[in-house]
């Protein structure tokens, strides 16, 4: 579908009343904080899917064509407040652009200010002549849209005769060191707190669980797995933290299911897996785990099973088209992408989506460079992948737009050449942590984080 003509910002007044559930309104307010339909269905305990009901129904009572109108017209209704300086005389147009556009700069999205101001709260659409709308504008993190953004940030323009008071910042970022350095671990996303589960040390494989606090910035430990596993992965369904099978020690491989459950810091075994498995790909959707592949000790293999925690039962949902292992996964758009991987003899280009509701496969534009062990995450309906091993690709990181079907490279962190096993998280819908892994042939402990989406304050003059 073609994107819609935006020539007039305006639209139209809403009536006075609208039809908007209370779910409906709970929906509009947490899309206008710019959040993914996946950090919002984990905010209200719903499925994706759910949501992408309730925003077709938002949009047909709304007449908003997209989120960014959805977002307006929630703001000018009332349904979002915004903090609204009040000014005596407004700010000249040029100026206000140029403040607007310099928030970017440091990532925070900042409504437009000047001196000599009194705070107030109102809805927005009582509409002060000048008053500065927060316009909530993701920037996807394309080399083509970075590139246009820092020459407007970094160039006077001729109206303002300016430059941006802010330098650019690094999109790449250090974190707080994992606590201790491994890899082939679990990592789950959990209440905008990054859990880091079991591994393998340059030592022995651990249960060793820590947490990682983004507002504080510090790693705290956790009681640890009871069972020592590698090569494993993690899931969120109904506030449990699910991490089945993994290596052992001693190299068997083992078919036992544990969940962490984060509000009392205990474990418990669930049912097991119906084959001892590690190196899986593992994903969540409508609130069930579905299991690819994997290595059963001897050979990969092809199984998927999904796993029901309410009736705690796993059941085998067909094969996949190769058996492989070592895979990435994502979900997108209720379908379940595997991606890479190894089938034993060799790495693996295979890109392929999954439907959940049929057990079929679709067949996807593979990869640039046939790659294994590497992370994959979602934002905003993109994958993201890092690292990985396998034959010389073009880049450290890429990303691939389901929509469009294509790869394209994105930023890769500075003096990194090769990242293999890392593990991947996303917080707040919009930055992107990389943990641990192998540089190098080394384990590591290093921590980075990646600014994927920015929102910027754009003022509106009426």
């Amino acid at each position: 579908m073609p994107p819609p003509n935006h020539a007039n910002t305006e639209l139209p007044l809403p009536p006075e009343k609208t039809d908007l559930s209370e779910r409906e309104i709970e929906i509009i307010r947490l899309l206008a904080t710019g959040v993914s339909n996946k950090e919002i269905a984990q905010k209200l305990f719903i499925s994706p899917n759910t949501v992408k009901v309730h925003l077709r129904n938002i949009f047909a009572k709304t007449g908003a064509v997209s989120r960014t109108e959805a977002t307006l017209f929630a703001i000018r209704t009332g349904l979002v407040l915004v903090d609204t300086p009040l000014t005596s005389a407004p700010p000249a147009p040029e100026a206000a652009l140029a403040a607007g556009l310099s928030s970017a700069a440091d990532g925070a999205a900042r409504p437009v200010t000047t001196p000599t101001t009194t705070p107030v709260r109102r809805p927005f659409a009582m509409g002060w002549a000048i008053a500065a709308m927060v316009l909530v504008v993701a920037l996807i993190a394309s080399p083509f849209i970075w590139r246009a953004l820092t020459t407007v940030t970094t160039t006077p323009t001729a109206q303002a005769n300016t430059p941006s008071p802010n330098p650019i910042r690094p999109r790449w970022q250090t974190s707080a060191d994992l606590p201790v350095a491994r890899r082939a671990f679990a990592v789950a996303t959990y209440n905008n707190q990054i859990f880091v589960i079991a591994g393998e040390t340059s030592e022995s494989i651990t249960a060793e669980v820590n947490r990682y606090d983004p507002a504080t910035n510090q790693w705290e430990s956790l009681s640890p797995k009871p069972v020592a596993v590698v090569e494993v992965s993690a899931a969120v369904v109904g506030g449990q933290v699910y991490v089945p099978g993994g290596r052992l020690a001693a190299g068997a491989v083992t078919n036992t299911v544990e969940a962490y459950d984060p509000a009392t810091d205990t474990w418990e075994q669930r049912a097991p897996l119906p084959v001892a498995l590690s190196a899986y790909a593992l994903a969540v959707f409508e609130g069930r785990l579905y299991l690819f592949g994997g290595w059963d000790g001897t050979a990969y293999r092809a199984d998927v099973f999904v796993y029901d925690p309410g009736q705690n039962v796993w059941a085998t949902l067909g094969t996949m088209p190769i058996a492989r292992g070592r895979a990435g996964v994502a979900v997108v758009n209720s379908q379940i992408y595997v991606m890479g991987g190894t089938d034993g003899t060799q790495p693996l280009t295979r890109n392929e989506a999954f439907d959940p509701n049929s057990a079929t496969w679709t067949e996807r534009e593979p990869l640039p460079a046939a790659r294994l062990s590497m992370g994959l995450t979602t934002i905003a309906d993109n994958v993201y992948l890092v690292g990985g091993e396998g034959e010389a690709g073009p880049s450290l990181t890429l990303q691939y737009s389901p929509i469009r079907d294509e790869w394209q490279a994105f930023e890769s962190p500075p003096d990194i050449t090769q990242w293999v096993q890392p593990g991947l998280a996303v917080l707040n819908g919009q930055s992107l942590y990389v943990f641990g892994g192998e540089r190098n042939g080394q384990i590591t402990a290093t921590a980075l984080h990646y600014q994927v989406l920015y929102y910027i304050a754009i003022p509106i003059i009426k």
